[in-house]
Formats: structure tokens, C-alpha cells, sequence
């Protein structure tokens, strides 16, 4: 059954899911349990003046479970390096190319999800990908030079009156230790729906407002590819899927990493959390900085006259 305020009825991927989670904290919580009490005390490194004045820089301060970057062998998830994942990950029919939505079952679960688990859980991101009509024109209202950083974050924050959790905690329907459950329907929702919000901003900026239609029979970043209208061939949806499969996670300590759990440790949402952690990742020293890359590669071709 539904409690009221919910807005999905339990399917049974997402009770899977919520499953191995649940069986992953069990597994994991003596670990930190010990951890705490016996290395309580035990120093992990100096704070200087400069460090505490540099922002924290070089500090030692946060424990990653799902991702780590290490100087040589570069990100793993789950201890695994990306280009094990991009092995073991289930793929779209015909691709070479490991889904980035497996990889964040992987993230959540420490376990590669089947191919039937996969399918099932791009089924519900499906269902879950509807976007109200208002903010629709809320993001069409938008002059075509507001950055589309700016736009979805506008449009997130659009979103966060659906959002499970702050409703379930208004309501006082959730104990401290399942804040978890509706933190997870939020963030699948988002999944859901960020594609939408995101390929109607790139549309109405760069192709006057003709959108493309979702297609559910397609994967999480194949549809997202389809939509954006850019390129229609298969290789443009294996660049998305492996683009958005590499940034699947990076340790907690990037600035939009960081800012999103920063923000939902004082109880906020997950669309609150996510939409602080775009604004972010507009920074120049962070997410921009590939939008810079390129304005500079581009002014670079300019200068050049198309010379090498």
C-alpha cells in the first residue's frame, strides 16, 4: 500500500534495492562501530595555520565509502578501477559502454547488478521521470541567456515540493533511522527526472524551444543522448553513457560533492541538497572549468586560422 503523501507504490525493484542497501549497512556498520572505538584517538595528520587559512587544503578529514582517487591508479569504485567497471557493467543492447546507472547501483550496493536488475530499474526511472507542467514553463519563462547551470538549478528547486522526505518528516511518519528509505525515493526521482529537465534547458537555448520526445524504451543516458538532439547515431549515446559513467562519483571532497552532503546533513531534501551542489559546480574552479577548456580551445582554433 501507499502512505498518504506518497506519491509511487513500492515496486519490487526498488524493494530489492532498498534490500542490499540495508544489508550493506548491516555488514558495514561494526566496521565504523570498531573503527571509532579502537582508532578513536589515533592521529591522522597536522593542522597548520597555513592549512586552516587555505580553505582545509591537504587536510585529512573525510572517510569516502563509495569512490576513491588515488594518484596512481585514478578513481575506483567500490574498489574497483573504472576500467574494471566498464568491464563488469551491464551494457545497452550492442554497446561496449558500462551504464552509468549500473554504476550507481554499484555505488549504492557495492554489488554489479544483473542485466534483468538493470533493465528494471531504468523501468522505474522511467516512471518516475515526469516533470510538472508548471515547471515546464517555469524553465521556458527563462531568457535564453540565463546560464543553464543557473536554469536547473532553478528547476530543481522547482521540484523539491514532490520531494519524499520533506514530506514524510513534516508529517513525523519517519523514525531517525529510516531517514534513508525517503532520501532514496528523492534521489531516484531526481534520476528520474534530471534528463528531462536538463535536455529541455539544452533545447530551448540551443534549438528554439523544438524538444524531443522521452523514449522509454531506451536506457537512462541513451534516452538523455536522444533527447538532447545533438547527434542521433549510436556512438554519440556510447559517449554519453561513458561520460556520465567516469563522474558517477569522485571521493566526497569536490566542491559539489561536498556542498550537497553539507547541506543535507542539516535534514534538507535531497532537491535542496542537489541544487546547492549544482551551484557549486557552476564555479569556474570547478564544474566550469571545462566550459573554459573549451571557450579557450575554440578562441585558440579562432586565432589560428584553423592552422596547426
Amino acid at each position: 500500500t501507499r502512505r498518504q503523501g506518497q506519491r509511487y507504490f513500492s515496486s519490487p525493484i526498488v524493494s530489492t534495492l532498498q534490500s542490499k542497501i540495508d544489508a550493506l549497512a548491516k555488514q558495514k556498520t561494526p566496521q565504523f562501530m570498531a573503527l571509532r572505538k579502537e582508532y578513536a584517538d589515533v592521529k591522522i595528520g597536522d593542522v597548520t595555520v597555513g592549512a586552516c587559512i587555505g580553505g582545509a587544503r591537504g587536510i585529512k578529514c573525510i572517510l569516502s565509502e563509495t569512490s576513491i582517487l588515488d594518484p596512481m591508479e585514478g578513481i575506483t569504485y567500490r574498489g574497483r578501477t573504472l576500467n574494471e567497471c566498464n568491464d563488469q557493467l551491464p551494457k545497452a543492447p550492442g554497446g561496449k559502454v558500462g551504464l552509468p546507472e549500473a554504476a550507481f547501483w554499484l555505488l549504492l550496493t557495492n554489488e554489479i547488478p544483473t542485466e534483468a536488475e538493470v533493465k528494471a530499474l531504468n523501468e522505474e526511472l522511467h516512471k518516475r521521470s515526469t516533470i510538472p507542467e508548471h515547471v515546464y514553463k517555469l524553465i521556458d519563462g527563462l531568457p535564453k541567456d540565463t546560464h543553464p547551470m543557473t536554469q536547473l538549478s532553478i528547476g530543481l528547486l522547482a521540484l523539491q515540493p514532490g520531494s519524499e522526505f520533506g514530506q514524510a518528516y513534516r508529517a513525523g511518519t519517519v523514525k531517525k533511522a529510516d531517514y534513508w528509505k525517503p532520501t532514496l525515493e528523492d534521489s531516484l526521482t531526481l534520476l528520474g527526472q534530471i534528463p528531462l529537465l536538463t535536455a529541455r534547458i539544452f533545447r530551448n537555448i540551443w534549438f528554439d524551444g523544438k524538444h524531443i520526445p522521452s523514449d522509454p524504451t531506451l536506457d537512462w543516458a541513451g534516452n538523455y543522448a536522444q533527447m538532447m538532439g545533438v547527434d542521433d547515431s549510436e556512438g554519440f549515446k556510447e559517449v554519453t553513457r561513458l561520460y556520465l559513467m567516469l563522474h558517477a562519483d569522485h571521493e566526497g571532497g569536490n566542491v559539489s560533492a561536498h556542498t550537497t552532503h553539507l547541506v543535507g546533513s542539516a535534514l534538507s531534501d535531497p532537491y535542496y541538497s542537489y541544487a546547492a551542489g549544482v551551484c557549486g559546480l557552476a564555479g569556474p574552479l570547478h564544474g566550469l572549468a571545462n566550459q573554459e577548456c573549451l571557450r579557450w580551445l575554440k578562441d585558440t582554433q579562432k586565432n589560428l586560422g584553423g592552422k596547426e
